[in-house]
C-alpha cells in the first residue's frame, strides 16, 4: 500500500479494518474486548453489504424486479416474504431513494384539513380532505411517533420509501407477517 501511495500520491482508506474508537481495554492482553470485536464485525458486515449493493447500482428498478431481487409491487408484500429477504430488498431499494432536503420535517398536503361531507347545496361536490391529505397525515403521524422513540407500523412498501426520504440513514424496519415495524436507530 505504501508503494501505491508513493506512486500515485493518493491513499485510499479502507474503513473495514477499524470499526470504532480505541479504549484502554483494547490493550488488555488477558481477555478479548467484546465491545471492540462487535464494532469490528459490524463494520465488516456493513462493508460487505455495501460492496454487494454496489453491483446493483447501475441497474434499473425494473431489471431488479425481473431478476426477482425486488418485489414487483410497491404496495402490499407477497405472501412468501420473510424478514431476511425483506432486509436484502430494503438495502437494494435504498439505492433508488433520494432523501429530502435537510430542513424538511413533514409532508405537506394543501387544502382543507377538516373532514368533509357531500354537500347538497354544491350539487354533490365533496369538500374535505383528499386522499393525498390523508396520506400526508398518516406519514406525518408515523414520523412523529418514530422521532419520539416509539415504534410504528407501515402496511405498504411505498410508505417505507416515503419514510426513507426523511430518515435515510437511521430508519430501521422489520417485516412481521403482513406489515412492517418501523423505528429510528439513534
Amino acid at each position: 500500500m505504501t508503494k501505491e501511495f508513493h506512486k500515485t500520491k493518493h491513499y485510499q482508506a479502507d474503513y473495514t479494518t477499524f470499526g470504532g474508537t480505541i479504549d484502554m481495554e483494547d490493550f488488555n492482553t488477558n481477555a478479548p474486548n467484546r465491545k471492540r470485536i462487535e464494532h469490528q464485525s459490524a463494520a465488516l458486515t456493513s462493508s460487505m453489504q455495501r460492496k454487494e449493493n454496489e453491483k446493483y447500482r447501475h441497474m434499473t428498478l425494473e431489471e431488479l424486479k425481473k431478476m426477482k431481487l425486488v418485489s414487483n409491487t410497491n404496495g402490499r408484500p407477497s405472501p412468501t416474504l420473510t424478514d431476511e429477504t425483506w432486509q436484502k430488498e430494503f438495502a437494494i431499494r435504498k439505492l433508488f431513494i433520494t432523501p429530502y432536503k435537510q430542513g424538511t420535517k413533514r409532508l405537506k398536503g394543501k387544502g382543507s384539513t377538516e373532514y368533509g361531507k357531500w354537500n347538497e347545496e354544491t350539487k354533490g361536490s365533496y369538500h374535505g380532505r383528499t386522499n393525498w391529505q390523508e396520506y400526508c397525515a398518516y406519514i406525518n403521524d408515523v414520523l412523529k411517533n418514530i422521532r419520539s422513540g416509539q415504534r410504528d407500523f407501515c402496511y405498504f412498501i411505498y410508505q417505507i420509501e416515503e419514510l426513507l426520504k426523511f430518515h435515510f440513514d437511521t430508519l430501521k424496519t422489520k417485516y412481521c407477517d403482513g406489515y412492517w415495524e418501523v423505528w429510528l436507530e439513534k
